[in-house]
């Protein structure tokens, strides 16, 4: 700072840039191309003149320079002929444009201008522009510039400190610009061209400035689900906070979007200076592991990102309440607490459009992942229920989610979940859940067979597909089994799942009879002429009674029994017979038909029909996929939890939006409630304190002790305290009962916090 001072006091440095150029030789201040850092001098100088802590000399000019990017006189042609491959494409390449090059820099302008969303807005720092070409024309443009000078999401998961990103931030490069021209439909192509890309710019930016990047970064829309860049191997992070590289002013002008990294160098952390497992890592998560009361709600919810730490702590402080009486009105949990009844309204009812249910769920969601990733092969299960809130008249944002017999249409919301478990069914946490309110299309024109794919409510089950294949290239070690019902059997996502069948692998009851290509026969009539066949035994859960709904007829409860099932297997190849999807290729599966050829006197026979990617050559291989096709059902009773454990039907909120951010909560709240009961049945040998704390072990331990008359010797195992919180649910606990279920876990925890907190009460009050 003084050698600073003595230079302006001098006289010698007769304008800014002078001092600048001045400071670098005295400090050494080069590049690694040997010039001057005069730029990032300037830089410095002007944030010590607006701190006061030094006068530069004045401009040179008062006159304000305006950016103006060369451009051409007409737009860019379209390209021509472009066939629907990428491997068909003529002469694709990436061309590096050159400063110096007038018409390419006049042609990436003018691509970006008229068609990318940023338009006409400038990229900062060092920079790279690429054209993107073919034989058939120019088919886009990507631009790489200086990284964000501040970013949480991406510092978190570097793990850097001040220093580090100071010294480092260079190493960092921002994916700025990456244009697929919106005339151009071939798929798969921008995922390509991003991995060309990647492979390519590190070379060019080292011959450019002498230095190569170890990580890039981008930013894409909230709304985007960013697809092309999950298939090229880009990580999620994070989001932004709505502000833009120069919001000193935190006006937050800037749309919040999320943040994506991929490394250039896999030890990139080391190199940055970051101490061996700094950073934020995804690593396998032991599903025991944080589910303790005082751990599990900042395990599942306390980095989610909200932009403000205070929603995030009130988020925390919400699902502890809740699951403590999950039953029950919040004013109810918090035992009349108004202060935090009023806390959890205006969470609920905040005005900001980014306290999303995915924003609320996202450390969740990476939690998920984790507990994923200790597994080879893990499940996920797909599934849509119906919450009717017809008798709410005042609440808006319903959609319409079916009709009653007498044709009387029911309002309220969907909510489509892709909940993650182990191949025993241990749920592991929802990778997705998406709350929805349907919109009719009665009397709209047009048949729906016409209308694209995103724009039916089928697409649930593709874009959950997607979210697999997402969470698939985070876990590398492990492979996923997508399993969904018969409402999935819809050929576009057996045609989406073909090239990504290796890592996530599809099981789906089918409902159409399609034909077989080649043979002239239907599908089943295939499977069943198969020279494939076994016989396996199987437990059907207990069935509940279901009112009759619709068209949909009553349906008698059941219990539990054990079934004779008649396996038939074959591999066979299906092709699209609507008109609309003649251009996709034929599909191979395996089909798996499941038939109970003697059923009990009065129950309907159980025929199953299942399609799916995974190889099924062998009986063994067949009774493995019916096997877990059975864990299906898991979902049904998370369903079940949810509206009858978590009541989520009684939320008096007045707009879906709000209802949408409450159900976003319960359903994690109703995840941990299923784990608690079926974690004690799956690992008896875990220490209580796994899902107990110290006053609620005291309470079991004498709980078990006034039943038998003795005191246990040893610490509580989860087994035998998962039985004794049942058992104050209604549970009894005798030789031939099943193990107990989740209305019986649910209903005995809320005993259980009661008894706990009166004990705790009791022994720590001051006084007599």
């Amino acid at each position: 700072m003084e050698i600073i001072i003595r230079e302006l006091g001098s006289g010698k440095a007769s304008s800014r840039t002078a001092l600048a150029e001045s400071l670098c030789h005295r400090f050494g201040l080069i590049d690694p191309l040997g010039k001057p850092r005069t730029s990032s001098c300037l830089k410095a100088l002007r944030d010590l003149e607006r701190q006061g802590r030094i006068d530069l000399p004045p401009q040179a000019t008062e006159s304000v320079y305006q950016w103006k990017p060369r451009r051409l006189d007409a737009p860019v042609p379209e390209p021509r002929d472009l066939p629907g491959e990428v491997s068909t494409i003529k002469d694709l390449r990436i061309e590096l444009v050159d400063p110096d090059d007038d018409l390419a820099m006049r042609t990436w302008s003018e691509l970006m201008i008229r068609e990318h969303p940023q338009g006409e807005r400038r990229m900062v720092g060092r920079q790279l522009r690429y054209l993107i070409g073919s034989a058939h024309g120019w088919l886009g443009a990507a631009g790489f510039s200086a990284s964000a000078l501040f970013l949480e999401a991406r510092d978190s998961f570097i793990g850097w400190d001040e220093s580090g990103r100071t010294a480092h931030s260079e190493r960092v490069v921002n994916l700025s610009r990456f244009l697929v021209r919106p005339s151009v439909r071939c798929p798969n192509l921008a995922s390509f061209l991003l991995g060309a890309l990647v492979r390519r710019m590190g070379r060019d930016f080292q011959a450019r400035y002498g230095f190569s990047p170890w990580l890039l970064e981008t930013f894409i829309d909230e709304g985007h689900r960013g697809t092309c860049f999950m298939a090229a191997n880009w990580v999620r992070v994070g989001v932004t906070k709505g502000r833009g590289r120069n919001d000193r002013e935190r006006m937050a002008q800037e749309t919040v979007k999320d943040v994506l990294v991929y490394p250039l160098v896999k030890d990139f952390r080391c190199r940055m200076g970051v101490a061996k497992g700094g950073g934020r890592h995804m690593c396998p998560l032991p599903v025991e592991e944080g589910l303790g009361p005082g751990e599990w709600a900042e395990q599942e919810f306390g980095s989610v990102e909200l932009g403000d730490k205070r929603l995030t702590d009130r988020l925390m402080r919400i699902a502890e309440d809740r699951f403590s009486m999950p039953d029950a009105s919040y004013l109810e949990a918090t035992n009349g607490d108004r202060a935090a009844a009023k806390g959890y309204y205006r969470f609920i009812d905040h005005p900001d459009d980014n306290l999303s249910p995915e924003a609320i769920r996202a450390t969740h969601r990476l939690r998920t992942i984790e507990r994923m990733m200790a597994y080879e092969t893990v499940l996920v299960v797909q599934d849509t229920t119906d919450l009717n809130f017809s008798t709410r008249r005042a609440t808006s944002g319903f959609g319409i989610i079916g009709s009653n017999q007498t044709k009387t249409k029911s309002l309220g919301l969907k909510v489509h979940t892709s909940l993650a478990m182990t191949p025993e069914g241990l749920p592991l946490g929802i990778l997705d859940s998406v709350t929805s309110a349907p919109v009719s299309r009665d009397g709209e024109p047009g048949s729906p067979a016409g209308r694209p794919i995103e724009e039916k409510k089928s697409f649930r089950w593709i874009k959950g597909y997607r979210e697999c294949v997402a969470a698939a290239r985070q876990m590398p070690k492990s492979r996923i089994l997508c399993v969904a019902d018969r409402e999935a059997d819809i050929f576009e996502l057996f045609s989406e799942a073909e090239a990504t069948r290796k890592r996530v692998g599809l099981l789906v009851r089918s409902r159409h009879d399609r034909s077989v290509e080649g043979t002239g026969r239907k599908l089943w009539e295939e499977v069943r002429a198969g020279t494939g066949s076994a016989r396996v035994e199987v437990t059907i859960p207990r069935q509940r009674s279901l009112a009759a709904k619709g068209e949909r007829p009553e349906t008698k409860g059941l219990p539990s029994r054990t079934a004779l099932l008649t396996l038939h297997f074959a591999k066979v190849a299906i092709a699209p017979t609507r008109g609309d999807l003649k251009s996709l290729p034929a599909v191979t599966l395996w089909g798996v038909q499941a038939v109970e050829e003697t059923p009990p006197p009065g129950v309907k026979a159980i025929v199953w029909k299942l399609l799916t990617t995974e190889t099924v050559d062998t009986p063994e291989e067949a009774a493995r996929i019916v096997d877990l096709y059975r864990r299906r059902w898991r979902i049904e009773e998370w369903h079940r939890i949810l509206k009858s454990g978590c009541e989520v039907q009684d939320h008096q909120h007045l707009t879906g939006e709000r209802l949408a951010r409450a159900i976003a909560i319960d359903t994690v709240i109703a995840w941990r409630i299923q784990l608690m009961t079926l974690l004690g049945r799956e690992a008896p040998e875990l220490p209580a304190t796994a899902l107990f704390d110290d006053w609620e072990i005291k309470v079991i331990e004498a709980l078990r002790e006034d039943e038998s008359g003795t005191r246990a010797k040893g610490p509580l195992a989860l087994g035998e305290a998962t039985i004794t919180v049942a058992r104050l649910g209604g549970y009894l606990n005798r030789r031939s009962d099943p193990p107990p279920g989740a209305q019986c876990m649910w209903r005995g925890l809320v005993y259980l916090y009661g008894m706990a907190a009166g004990y705790r009460l009791a022994l720590t009050r001051d006084g007599p």
